[in-house]
């Protein structure tokens, strides 16, 4: 399965900045209150995944509250840790 197919989430639209193009994204959570997504973004020239939280204000809008992007360069050692960590069992 390639990425596109993995985030592929038709029925959410993130609330990022117009400047930015969504290609994909897959919302991990959501609550009244919060929303959290993996979202394939493109920006320039260069694509970056980027693991968002939005909190929604006062007003009802969506901010951004977490927002931390996934190089290339790192991706792999990433994989490896949260890989390891869904196995993790924390009561050993």
């Amino acid at each position: 399965m390639g990425l596109m197919e993995l985030l592929n989430d038709d029925t959410v639209e993130f609330p990022v900045s117009k400047t930015i193009k969504v290609l994909a994204g897959k919302r991990l959570a959501k609550t009244s209150s919060w929303l959290k997504a993996i979202v394939l973004v493109e920006t320039g020239n260069k694509h970056q995944l980027r693991l968002y939280g939005w909190q929604k204000n006062k007003e009802g809008i969506w901010k951004v509250r977490q927002k931390f992007n996934i190089s290339k360069g790192y991706s792999k050692k990433l994989s490896t840790i949260f890989t390891t960590f869904s196995e993790f069992d924390s009561k050993k």
